[in-house]
């Protein structure tokens, strides 16, 4: 039984369970760490045993969140079927669902679920759900459930909520701004919600590394397709080992091809494994790469989506790219005034 939730029902269900699990997605991004910090503190503020999960180490720019709330170092099967209930948070699809090695999507169905995220096409299907794609980020939502409660917010929270905020909207630029965004901000700021501190660490916090490497990408990487509607980067696994640059911590990295004139669709691909992972992006709402992505098995927002292609090598790769977006900027058309 698959129940919709609303956030009274969703903070009902974690008022209810002692002992909550909360997980995300692989590779999480300011939204994930931002979500799930913030109700790991949430929930332990109000007496309950919670714990968030991460089975890689966090990205640089978001271990200053873990002082004084450090996550789960570690998580077994028998820690998590002891729970009373497994929180997802903005995890679109029960495969990227990061719980290690052990904690597969065949494991965790069984147990208590509420899964609360805001992708289109959500397919985890967990006992309660509380999914809905008009929320600017999953961050949103988890503070929403919290203001459902009643309970007072602490500092710790609200930033955690507002950082995920911030990352998903771009600084509130992206065309997932909206008034219930913005209104949900001026509630976190109102509880205490540490504003400069998350921009000096989101905005103003770039190693140098990241810099060159970033530097490299623009000078000698990028490439432009239909008079340069199109705008995208292959990343050989050189440019990586010359600066010592991982993408766990390349959240951004895209919006400097998002940035140039002219852009209106831009990609970011590079191996990983046997596979390569594509990070795409439109500027124009008449040309949502969401569902481009969907089709060719991957997810995420109409403006923000990601894929894993399996394909023999970078230029097969970048044949699809240029296939699929070639078709989807002949065929866009207006939105509905």
């Amino acid at each position: 039984m698959h129940e919709l939730c609303t956030p009274g029902d969703a903070a009902a269900k974690l008022a209810a369970a002692e002992r909550i699990l909360i997980l995300t997605h692989v590779k999480p991004d300011g939204d994930a760490v931002g979500s799930a910090l913030g109700m790991q503190k949430f929930l332990r503020d109000t007496g309950k045993q919670a714990d968030a999960f991460f089975p890689a180490p966090l990205p640089q720019r978001y271990l200053w969140m873990t002082e004084g709330n450090a996550p789960l170092p570690s998580l077994s099967r028998e820690q998590a079927a002891a729970c009373d209930l497994v929180l997802v948070l903005d995890c679109a699809s029960p495969l990227r669902i990061a719980g290690g090695d052990d904690l597969d999507w065949e494991f965790l169905q069984p147990l208590p679920l509420l899964n609360v995220d805001h992708h289109g096409g959500n397919t985890v299907e967990a006992g309660s759900n509380l999914v809905d794609s008009k929320a600017a980020a999953a961050s949103l939502l988890a503070a929403e459930i919290a203001f459902a409660s009643g309970r007072e917010l602490s500092r710790g929270a609200a930033t955690a909520w507002l950082l995920g905020l911030i990352t998903d909207t771009g600084g509130f630029r992206f065309t997932n701004t909206d008034g219930r965004a913005l209104r949900i901000a001026a509630r976190l700021l109102d509880c205490g919600a540490e504003l400069e501190k998350i921009n000096n660490a989101v905005f103003f916090s770039k190693p140098r590394n990241q810099q060159e490497f970033e530097a490299d990408l623009l000078q000698n990487h990028l490439k432009f397709a239909f008079d340069g509607k199109f705008v995208y980067a292959w990343l050989p696994e050189e440019l990586f080992a010359a600066y010592h640059f991982d993408m766990r911590d390349g959240e951004g990295v895209i919006d400097l091809l998002r940035e140039l004139e002219g852009a209106v669709i831009v990609a970011l691909f590079y191996r990983r494994g046997d596979a390569f992972k594509v990070s795409l992006r439109s500027k124009d709402s008449r040309y949502p790469v969401g569902p481009m992505a969907r089709a060719l098995g991957g997810g995420g927002h109409d403006m923000a989506a990601g894929i894993t292609l399996v394909l023999p090598d970078s230029g097969a790769v970048e044949t699809l790219l240029c296939q699929e977006v070639g078709k989807l900027l002949d065929t866009g058309t207006p939105k509905d005034i």
